[in-house]
């Protein structure tokens, strides 16, 4: 399994090399919010303690598996927790995301014409883009990216524990899918990225423009 530290290393440079630089060429986003992102801290650090807890959770996890036991031998409360704060942290990281996303992007450009659009909505619009006829960004990989699907689900509270101990949903088309301890770690690496990828990129941006 790849540190938490390197999923999140690789999530970003795709998030800063490939989605950031667009929202800014294209004038996707203003440049004058970035002094709001303070408010999220809180928040954040109560994410961190999460991570701190499913980081404890995990060593317990590999070092029962490296003692030669199975993973459906380790504690079944403990599994629920870690799966459960996988879930929680996850869903956080989405919340904060969909509040940079209401209060950074440019709904005009975007032709979004609700005051309080859906996560959903925006990163649609953000797909259906078009400069000069040309479409900005690839709509199917921008929702994977954004992992529009999981957040669904973990908005509609509509997952559970499979009897492998997997987090486990129906997608759309009605396949159901699973997730393991392993694959969870990569969805938190991968919103925890972008979270931290627009934050960071657009306050800078802003300082940019400021100084």
């Amino acid at each position: 399994m790849s540190t938490y530290a390197e999923l999140l290393q690789e999530y970003r440079e795709k998030f800063d090399r490939e989605i950031f630089p667009l929202l800014v060429s294209n004038q996707l986003i203003h440049k004058n919010t970035g002094r709001v992102y303070h408010s999220f801290q809180k928040r954040l650090d109560r994410i961190e303690l999460q991570k701190n807890s499913i980081e404890n959770k995990i060593s317990l996890l590999k070092q029962h598996m490296s003692d030669g036991n199975k993973v459906e031998d380790f504690d079944k409360s403990q599994m629920f927790d870690l799966i459960t704060m996988f879930a929680q942290s996850i869903m956080s990281y989405f919340e904060i995301y969909k509040s940079c996303l209401k209060f950074s992007l440019n709904f005009e450009k975007l032709e979004i014409t609700k005051s309080q659009p859906g996560y959903n909505e925006m990163i649609d619009h953000l797909g259906d883009f078009k400069n000069n006829g040309v479409s900005v960004f690839h709509k199917a990989g921008l929702r994977t990216f954004f992992n529009v699907d999981l957040r669904n689900v973990l908005t509609n509270d509509s997952w559970w524990i499979n009897n492998n101990f997997e987090f486990t949903y129906e997608e759309p088309d009605g396949t159901e899918l699973s997730l393991s301890i392993g694959e969870l770690y990569g969805e938190l690496a991968s919103i925890n990225s972008i979270v931290l990828g627009f934050t960071e990129n657009h306050q800078k941006n802003f300082d940019d423009e400021s100084s």
